[in-house]
């Protein structure tokens, strides 16, 4: 969910997170990807934080509820995606989007609509729009999807709050990676890149690879935070063909290039949740243990 974007993201994943936790929700937003791959998905993200009962950011404490999953298999009745793969997008489609959404969600609090590619609106189609995100019915948000948002019209910019992503194209990776050791970061690259190919035969080797290297607590944090900022890198390499943060590193391409990006969002969620625990008194050994062991049920 949206905590996957904490690290590449953090200035619009905060003002998100403020705003969910100070339940200060707009009607609606305007997201500009800045020709970040993932935008899409940083918005759906941003519409399962709207949707969840709990406001969770991800979906480790979720325990019963299939509701990101509902959501994903695009079958979640308070949720519904406008796209479209043609030149515009078709006031047909507008048209039963303000149908569908003309009433109080049913289910919890909320109801969500995005738009991708925004852009793809005529203005004519556009202007009929804005009446519809001016006036909402109770409980609705609209999320508007835009590579650029100078395409489109002022009168809709102006009832919107407007989330410009950071173009991860011009992120210095030096001043990222700065507040780090450059000796942590190869123990974190060594030891995930070894639990990438060795899996739980880890466990084995964690002395060698880690405990005997770092003791103190705040440096297993950084060690989380370096190991997902290493995810963060190659779903961006996945998706752009180039890395940001550790382009002056030596990675291991054949284990990148078996990384599937479903699984990566889905450690980068557990990396997240264990590193809350670190200080919390537990045990350091255990900890890493379950981390190993949790990614290999990833696997």
């Amino acid at each position: 969910m949206l905590d996957n974007y904490e690290c590449l993201q953090p200035v619009a994943y905060s003002i998100i997170k403020n705003t969910v936790l100070e339940n200060k929700i707009s009607h609606a937003y305007l997201i500009e990807t800045m020709g970040n791959a993932y935008g899409f998905d940083f918005a759906l993200s941003f519409a399962k934080v709207l949707l969840c009962p709990n406001k969770f950011f991800n979906n480790m404490k979720c325990q019963n509820c299939n509701q990101c999953s509902v959501i994903d298999d695009n079958n979640f009745i308070e949720l519904e995606v406008v796209d479209t793969e043609e030149m515009w997008i078709k006031k047909e489609k507008i048209e039963l989007l303000q149908q569908n959404f003309s009433f109080k969600p049913i289910v919890g609090k909320r109801k969500v609509y995005i738009i991708n590619n925004a852009d793809k609106i005529r203005e004519n189609v556009a202007n009929k729009l804005l009446k519809f995100i001016e006036e909402p019915a109770e409980g609705i948000v609209a999320i508007l999807v835009t590579e650029n948002k100078e395409k489109i019209i002022d009168t809709i910019i102006s009832r919107c709050q407007v989330i410009s992503l950071k173009n991860t194209c011009d992120v210095d990776s030096d001043e990222v990676l700065s507040k780090y050791n450059s000796e942590k970061i190869l123990v974190a690259i060594e030891l995930i890149e070894y639990i990438e190919k060795n899996g739980y035969l880890t466990i084995i080797y964690s002395n060698e690879l880690l405990h005997n290297k770092i003791s103190d607590r705040l440096e297993y944090i950084e060690i989380f935070e370096i190991i997902i900022l290493y995810y963060n890198d190659v779903i961006n390499y996945k998706m752009n063909s180039s890395f940001i943060y550790f382009k002056d590193y030596n990675l291991n391409f054949k284990i990148i290039s078996r990384l599937k990006i479903e699984n990566i969002l889905k450690k980068i969620d557990l990396l997240i949740e264990l590193k809350k625990l670190i200080l919390n008194n537990v045990n350091l050994n255990l900890l890493i243990d379950r981390l190993i062991i949790d990614f290999e049920k990833v696997k």
